[in-house]
């Protein structure tokens, strides 16, 4: 996926759950991510990239699960992911954390 040396940012979207209200999103850029999310992020671009999780059986087992949207961009290039979250790949889990627990904190963390 592109050259490391040119801009990575993610975006993030949860929806559904229990109980299914506005949509949790945000869009950031690596490098306006803490040590915990940039390391995340750096685990899921190396090796294979994020690509290795587009074949992922999007629809979970419960109608009240959360459903995530990744869009990894680096460079020109997207890898759009969409998963439940009873398929999150435990690859995945750190990062998806980490973006959650920085969209519940506010619009601060916006690109």
């Amino acid at each position: 996926m592109g050259s490391n040396s040119e801009p990575v940012s993610v975006s993030f979207r949860r929806t559904g759950g229990i109980v299914a209200g506005a949509p949790l999103e945000i869009e950031v850029a690596q490098s306006d991510l803490d040590l915990e999310g940039a390391e995340a992020l750096a685990e899921v671009l190396s090796g294979e990239g994020p690509a290795r999780f587009t074949a992922l059986p999007e629809r979970g087992t419960g109608a009240d699960e959360y459903q995530y949207d990744l869009a990894i961009r680096r460079g020109d290039e997207v890898v759009a992911l969409q998963f439940a979250e009873s398929r999150l790949p435990p690859e995945l889990g750190p990062l998806v954390e980490v973006l959650e627990q920085r969209a519940l904190e506010g619009p601060t963390g916006h690109c």
